[in-house]
């Protein structure tokens, strides 16, 4: 008898510990929003550094359509090239979706709607996407991103000519970008000249 009333003790001390954490977890939600709206406000801005700060020395960074960044200089390089790859981003918004995770790493599940225009364009584009952040505490305690990964939610614009052309033209300076459309084969901005989409050839 005394064994059983000690497991159910065990099983409800187990149980209430959890319901706090994850009470606590709940609270945090807006600790990581907070966050993620500087990480946002220093994209805009175009500021780097601050944007690099907020990562881990040793972080990795997973950007949509780009190879992983490993380690904060590299961070750092990699935003410092996009910033000045000619896009103008004039609104980023993320919303934290979730958090969970225990003791000094917290994973937090969000979406994103970012709007941009891209080099030599004067129209206005919007892209909706999703990211998973993992968050390290810090001696401080402070958080910063140990890892993210982000993608968009939309499939690569038009599936007209000239629709395609502008897309190619915009990512020409990627390296091995592979160009996706439904109405093009999988194939690299390299293989494909203006009279290929101009003339409709795969």
């Amino acid at each position: 008898m005394k064994t059983m009333i000690g497991c159910c003790a065990v099983v409800l001390l187990f149980m209430s510990v959890n319901v706090l954490a994850q009470k606590d977890l709940s609270k945090m939600k807006g600790t990581f929003q907070k966050l993620e709206n500087e990480w946002s406000k220093a994209y805009i801005a175009g500021d780097a550094n601050k944007l690099t700060s907020m990562y881990t020395e040793d972080a990795y960074s997973l950007p949509s359509n780009l190879p992983m960044w490993k380690g904060r200089d590299a961070i750092l390089d990699g935003n410092k090239k996009d910033m000045e790859s000619g896009t103008k981003y004039t609104g980023l918004t993320a919303k934290t979706m979730d958090v969970f995770g225990s003791g000094d790493l917290v994973y937090e599940v969000g979406t994103y709607s970012m709007t941009f225009i891209p080099p030599n364009m004067t129209e206005s584009e919007t892209e909706h996407g999703k990211y998973i952040d993992i968050w390290q505490k810090q001696a401080d305690g402070s958080w910063k991103i140990k890892a993210d990964i982000w993608n968009s939610n939309d499939s690569p614009e038009s599936n007209t000519q000239a629709g395609a052309k502008e897309k190619i033209n915009y990512y020409k300076d990627i390296k091995d970008y592979d160009f996706r459309n439904t109405d093009y084969k999988y194939r690299s901005h390299r293989d494909i000249d203006d009279d290929d989409v101009m003339n409709g050839n795969k």
